[in-house]
């Protein structure tokens, strides 16, 4: 009885270990998934309002990251951002930026392009269509009166006392009620990729080895007990 509940404990004991490594490789085997597809541009989603993904005074989902959104508001302010690289360009250059007011006291970070004096300020409602991305974390400019060091709300929020949505918005239209839209240079708006830490063939060397593991662990009291059996053998003899 007693080397019964032994052998049992001993099995139990396997099996935990043997499901945990098990456990360990599907979670390297999700992250080598992610890895790859996070790599590659997704395909493009429906335009979609911007209080749909995004709402003020909160931080703003990965699911929200890339969406194609769309908005009224009133600008109320208007900044330049210098030292920003648009995609593909090696040339630092300067933005044209807005903070855009919302109803309900609720205002957005807008880049609608260029700095080069061909968009206007604009006193009307507009509707904005655009991209939706992140905040920039990092500094790309030592900034003066009216510039921006990076695209960061919170670089504004003395300025306002409405709520801030997070992140900023890259226009790729703006109109004004009648249809009319504002002429200006837009900078492009691709998807941003995200990065998942460490390599896709990295994650895929700690699949097989954590799965090894979840095997070898079946396999050695076997070996084990065929090496204990031969010695034995060898000691009879």
């Amino acid at each position: 009885m007693r080397d019964l509940i032994r052998k049992s404990f001993a099995f139990l004991g396997i099996f935990l270990l043997s499901a945990t490594f098990f456990e360990l490789g599907l979670w390297q085997l999700h992250r080598a998934q992610a890895t790859h597809k996070v790599a590659h541009v997704q395909p493009e989603r429906a335009v979609i309002n911007l209080e749909a993904v995004a709402a003020a005074g909160h931080n703003l989902r990965d699911q929200s990251f890339n969406r194609l959104v769309t908005f009224r508001g009133k600008y109320i302010n208007y900044y330049t951002a210098p030292g920003q690289l648009p995609d593909g360009s090696d040339s630092p250059t300067t933005y044209a930026v807005g903070l855009m007011e919302l109803s309900g006291k609720r205002s957005i970070l807008i880049v609608r392009g260029l700095e080069d004096g061909k968009i206007s300020p604009a006193a009307d409602e507009l509707t904005i269509y655009g991209r939706l991305y992140p905040r920039q974390n990092e500094d790309h400019a030592n900034p003066g009166k009216g510039q921006l060091s990076r695209l960061d709300p919170g670089l504004v929020a003395g300025d306002t006392t409405n709520a801030l949505f997070d992140g900023y918005v890259i226009a790729r239209s703006e109109k004004r009620a009648d249809g009319a839209e504002l002429v200006g240079t837009r900078i492009p708006s691709p998807q941003l990729i995200a990065t998942v830490g460490g390599f896709y063939w990295q994650h895929i060397a700690y699949i097989i080895t954590w799965w090894f593991m979840a095997i070898l662990v079946w396999f050695a009291p076997f070996y084990n007990r065929s090496i204990r059996r031969k010695a034995e053998e060898e000691g009879a003899e």
